[in-house]
């Protein structure tokens, strides 16, 4: 397919082909789709240019690779420019080849760009392509949002939770229903009061979702300057009520919910910050009182939910928001993600590699991909084929674990912080084993959260730690 596309500013054509390779060349470096090509008349090209390259990768009339395409302008400078606008998810390839028709220049221009990329490195939530597993936790959460049953998603550090929000918030936003992610981390914590600020963001927010939906949105504009809690509720229920008529829903996301819950500075359960009590009761009323509203929690920690007593008053959401923890990775979608991930930068990676990253991580999603990404630092990239061998695993575990090391302290820390019960029972395991069953058993609820976040296994009547804990 050929085609001529508009300039960004309208004056000069574009040029757009779809290409498809050969099975060898798809093979290797990982292609299962048609590339784009893009052709630029400009001698100075801008990146305005370059975002109107990516813009039509969405508009085509088939999908076609949606991470990569080649470019090509009479540029001295062609090469630096894209090497500049190009990011760890999405790579443009200048097409610069020697004039003699060689077709091992394609190949070598191929193999310097693919066999560059490190896409198992991940430090920030990934969503769309990028996202892996979850499927039947993402099933729960979205027949959760359907049924409006309030729901809390907990798990360690860097284990994904933010990634399950976006993926969800992504399947659910539609014209229908308006998402509201709210990350917490930026708010004041206890003991100074985070709710002023959190409801002037949540109408901020919701004013933008709303008219950019071209929804009525006065109840939310006509609000006074630090206003109440009761007058947000008054307000809000108002504007659900008109979006209920028009078959609107919301969800509210609140993630980092720990920045609520801070039991290193204060009294979560008796302690003197009743707004916060009253801002959960407000919106388990709104729930109840419509149904076309419900919210979702995210965070390190289920006490916010599992707590009888919040801030000196009766939890709202005790017994009553359900609790999901967010375990490891289970075999089949680690292998998914690697060999996924693998085969778009040209490497295939062997079974007994695909046991070994697991073993070694135990499935947590960060620590699989930080291992994998260090395997293939080593890799090398001057050949056509690049494989990952569990010899290639074994290698890079030493010097893995000396990376990790502070990742892993960190992790504990927050166990220690938040997970208390949970910390001793773990103190117990690895210096008295043979007593832990016994202890355990005095602690259910504390012993549960250790299955479910991926600490603790059970094998027939024993319990041990998993190689999550190992690395310490």
């Amino acid at each position: 397919m050929f085609a001529r596309v508009g300039g960004p500013s309208g004056s000069e054509e574009c040029g757009i082909a779809l290409v498809r390779f050969s099975g060898a060349i798809e093979a290797a470096f990982g292609l299962t789709r048609e590339v784009l090509f893009f052709y630029s008349p400009y001698r100075d090209l801008q990146i305005r240019t370059f975002n109107a390259a990516k813009k039509s990768l969405s508009n085509l009339p088939r999908e076609v690779t949606p991470d990569m395409m080649f470019f090509w302008a009479p540029d001295e400078r062609l090469r630096e420019k894209l090497d500049d606008w190009s990011s760890g998810n999405f790579l443009a390839i200048p097409l610069e080849l020697p004039g003699n028709g060689d077709p091992i220049s394609l190949i070598s221009l191929f193999r310097d760009y693919i066999f560059s990329r490190d896409l198992f490195y991940e430090t920030t939530p990934v969503r769309g392509e990028r996202f892996f597993g979850r499927r039947r936790l993402l099933q729960s959460l979205r027949e959760d949002v359907r049924s409006q049953r309030v729901t809390g998603l907990f798990g360690l550090r860097k284990s994904g939770k933010t990634s399950v929000l976006f993926e969800l918030a992504q399947t659910l936003d539609n014209k229908q229903t308006i998402i509201v992610l709210r990350d917490l981390e930026s708010l004041p914590s206890p003991p100074a009061d985070p709710v002023p600020d959190l409801l002037q963001d949540l109408v901020d927010d919701l004013l933008s979702q709303l008219r950019s939906r071209e929804l009525r949105s006065q109840e939310l504009t006509a609000l006074p300057s630090n206003f109440s809690l009761p007058e947000f509720k008054r307000g809000f229920q108002t504007i659900l009520r008109r979006l209920n008529s028009e078959d609107v829903k919301v969800v509210l996301m609140l993630d980092e919910i720990e920045y609520l819950t801070p039991s290193d500075r204060i009294d979560v359960a008796e302690g003197d910050m009743t707004s916060i009590a009253q801002f959960l009761g407000v919106l388990r009323s709104l729930v109840q009182e419509n149904g076309n509203f419900t919210f979702l929690l995210s965070g390190l920690t289920s006490s916010i939910i599992e707590s009888g007593r919040l801030y000196g008053r009766p939890n709202p959401l005790f017994s009553w928001a359900k609790a999901n923890f967010l375990a490891p990775f289970e075999r089949h979608e680690a292998d998914d993600l690697a060999n996924s991930v693998g085969r778009k930068m040209g490497i295939s990676i062997d079974g007994g590699a695909l046991e070994a990253l697991f073993d070694a991580s135990g499935g947590h999603a960060f620590l699989y991909r930080h291992l994998a990404s260090t395997v293939v630092q080593d890799l090398p990239v001057d050949v056509f084929h690049r494989q990952i061998r569990r010899t290639d695993v074994l290698r890079a575990l030493e010097p893995w674990r000396r990376l990790v090391a502070g990742n892993m302290q960190e992790m504990l820390n927050h166990i220690k912080r938040y997970y208390q019960d949970e910390a001793y029972l773990l103190e117990i395991l690895r210096e008295e084993p043979t007593e832990f069953p016994t202890i355990a058993e005095a602690a259910p609820l504390a012993l549960g959260h250790l299955i479910s976040l991926g600490l603790v296994q059970q094998t027939d009547d024993a319990y041990e730690l998993t190689p999550v804990l190992h690395l310490l």
